[in-house]
């Protein structure tokens, strides 16, 4: 009979990144754990609270599986002599699995014949196995920061003050960090703050008793809560959507109260107010009915507790505190215009070996001008040159030491202050969008203007030519640079704005600024090119969001195998390719067809293939396919000159597949004489680049069916 289990692990109050930690791994953790200790369930929750961290497990079986396990012995001519008698080696084996004679089997294996023994490893009471499982668990998360608060020193982010363990209405007995397992629990620690205890494991009962005692469990329903008070209570139409996570983490119910803030600050940038605001304390900024900051805030408080217009006045006394340490750097860092700032970047260095920060700036103008150029912006040129030259200016500025997540808004602020072009000054504030990955590229193109992107683009390439340079790449998981964040970006800017520019081009633009500013590249530029163009080629994928297996993965192969040196033009080949293979799957396994069987022939040749003669034809369908070539081959050329890659598509597979399927059931290509085999070859070739060249290989797509 299959039992619910839960397990509460109470602690002192929980770090915010720790309890990510726990939510983002915990269940996989625990379902890899009871996998491998053969213990068999239907269901896993995982929970937490400032002061609890859950684990609920739904139908867990009474005790482990029966396995079935084949263990190897000697060969079997090692383990019989000629007369058939046991050997000492096998008479070793047999002891040392506590076997006889009569349980030896002889297992056929690719090595030869084996002898071997089967034994059925039977399970033990669950109970016993989860006593020893969730020390095993707490030691597998990878927490941020830990520490040692008792003499078994265990290291975990906070001291454990209680442990809940029950398997249906049992007790799993156990101790850790010097805490004995127990059916007792506490609630709210300032509205319920007695212990009380549970009957049994189930979810609901559980659940519901923390809910009388102040606590909800769920993080989801806390933070539902949150944004349902921002909007109904406090009519809030926007806010930060990371806040709301945050504010939720750190509380067990949700209460939320207002407040205020002198409006003498009000001159200060919004995002500045709604930094200091979140950073500190955990406020929400408030938005008028025009979606404009008003002098006011919102808490979320840890429960509805006495004393409110108290909470109140410290909120807004410890916020005054931080506003007017904001406004004096503000003033102090406007007492001079931004470019003034420019010179004082030699001071801070650039990943080390490559210069000073100074040295960038002075790389990022001309890369970005070259930039606008190469996009065809050459007007754009000089404004993207003043974008870079005051781009990093704010980094030395005492508000982004204050608050380091606003470089970019200050400097565009500050740009503002000394009369720069708005384009320019937005561009500034621009440069490191997108701040999420997971954003939408088309919500990206509504707010980020055509010259912030150009310059984010020149931006990161210039970082990751210096990183891949001096072989700073990422390594399995380890990314100290942000590398993948930095092409990742550039992935989502080409494709939400089609920039059109040669990749390799830029790169080797960037690599030549290097070495006159602040270089000591390790690798060629030819090394740099194609190492990059790798590593984007897989954050190309993760933009898409195809993963290994799938026929659109594949159809990114092939439309990266083609080129892959213009990044917009990859985009639009791997959109119009994937809606045509779902509306026109004829016309498509036509012209992937052709690909496919003209790739092979191809596969493996090593003898040049390089014209086609006709005068070496011998047969008339060679003739004839050659004829089909010429005729079609200017109408496709100038379908694939205007990236008219649906035309084509449909053109290519219309002009040959029948003449091609025919021709390759009546000729035979690969015939003895070399002359006629390499002319005939050459027929396949300059048919099969017409596509494959400038459109994608689709000899790498799997099962394309009419």
């Amino acid at each position: 009979m299959s039992t619910p289990a839960l397990i509460e692990i109470g602690t002192e109050e929980f770090p915010l990144a720790s309890l990510d930690v726990f939510y983002a791994a915990g269940k996989e953790l625990l379902a890899k754990l009871l996998t491998k200790n053969r213990l068999d369930f239907t269901g896993l929750r995982v929970e937490a609270t400032p002061r609890r961290l859950v684990l609920s497990i739904e139908n867990l079986a009474p005790k482990q599986r029966e396995e079935k396990t084949t263990i190897l012995g000697p060969a079997h001519d090692r383990a019989y002599d000629a007369s058939g008698n046991p050997t000492p080696a096998l008479e070793g084996f047999l002891k040392s699995q506590k076997a006889s004679p009569k349980e030896v089997k002889i297992q056929e294996i690719p090595r030869g014949r084996y002898v071997a023994l089967e034994k059925i490893q039977k399970g033990e009471a669950t109970a016993k196995i989860l006593s020893q499982l969730l020390p095993e668990l707490l030691a597998s998360f990878t927490f941020p920061k830990t520490m040692r608060w008792e003499k078994t020193s265990l290291r975990f982010p906070r001291p454990i003050r209680w442990i809940v363990a029950l398997y249906g209405r049992s007790v799993i007995s156990f101790s850790l960090a010097g805490i004995k397992t127990g059916r007792s629990s506490f609630g709210h620690r300032f509205l319920a703050p007695r212990t009380f205890s549970l009957r049994q494991a189930g979810w609901k009962e559980y659940e519901k008793e923390l809910r009388r005692r102040h606590v909800i469990v769920s993080l989801e329903e806390r933070e539902t809560l949150i944004r349902k008070g921002l909007k109904t209570k406090f009519h809030q139409r926007q806010f930060d959507p990371d806040l709301v996570h945050e504010t939720a983490l750190l509380v067990e119910e949700p209460f939320l109260i207002q407040g205020k803030f002198s409006g003498t600050y009000r001159d200060l940038p919004e995002e500045v107010l709604a930094t200091c605001m979140k950073k500190y304390q955990k406020i929400f900024a408030f938005r008028d009915e025009k979606g404009h900051l008003a002098n006011r805030f919102i808490a979320v408080m840890n429960g509805r507790r006495a004393g409110l217009k108290r909470i109140q006045e410290d909120y807004e006394n410890v916020l005054e505190s931080r506003l007017r340490d904001a406004h004096y750097f503000n003033d102090e860092d406007t007492k001079e215009p931004l470019e003034k700032k420019v010179p004082r970047l030699g001071e801070l260095a650039f990943l080390g070996r490559l210069g000073t920060v100074l040295d960038r700036v002075n790389r990022l103008r001309p890369l970005a001008a070259e930039l606008a150029r190469l996009v065809g912006h050459e007007d754009w040129a000089k404004s993207l040159e003043q974008v870079a030259s005051l781009s990093k200016a704010d980094l030395v500025t005492h508000l982004v030491g204050e608050f380091p997540e606003l470089q970019g808004i200050v400097g565009r602020e500050y740009a503002r202050a000394a009369g720069e072009t708005e384009e320019v000054a937005q561009a500034i504030g621009e440069q490191y969008f997108p701040k999420n990955l997971a954003e939408d590229y088309k919500q990206l193109a509504k707010k980020v203007s055509p010259l912030g992107a150009l310059f984010g683009i020149a931006d990161r390439i210039d970082l990751l030519v210096g990183a891949f340079g001096t072989r700073l790449e990422p390594t399995g998981s380890e990314d100290p640079y942000a590398l993948r964040r930095a092409s990742g970006s550039i992935a989502k800017l080409v494709r939400a704005f089609s920039f059109r520019f040669s990749l390799s081009a830029l790169i080797r633009k960037a690599y030549e600024l290097y070495k006159e500013n602040g270089g000591k590249l390790e690798l060629s530029a030819e090394e740099i090119c194609r190492k990059l163009g790798e590593f984007l080629k897989d954050r190309v994928a993760f933009e898409l969001q195809v993963k290994p297996g799938t026929r659109p993965f594949e159809i990114l192969q092939g439309v990266v195998k083609s080129s892959f040196d213009d990044l917009a033009d990859v985009f639009r080949r791997f959109d119009v390719l994937s809606e045509f293979s779902s509306r026109h799957p004829k016309a498509f396994f036509k012209t992937s067809k052709i690909v496919e069987r003209t790739a092979n022939i191809l596969k493996g040749v090593k003898e040049p293939v390089n014209s086609v003669d006709p005068n070496l034809f011998q047969v008339p369908l060679e003739k004839e396919l050659f004829g089909i070539l010429q005729k079609r081959e200017p109408e496709l050329k100038a379908a694939l000159e205007k990236k008219d890659y649906e035309v084509l598509t449909q053109l290519y597979g219309d002009a040959f597949f029948d003449s091609l399927h025919h021709f390759f059931d009546e000729v035979m290509v690969n015939v003895e004489d070399v002359t006629v085999r390499r002319n005939r070859l050459a027929l396949m070739k300059r048919i099969n680049i017409l596509y494959t060249e400038g459109v994608a290989d689709l000899s790498l797509l799997s099962q394309v069916k009419e």
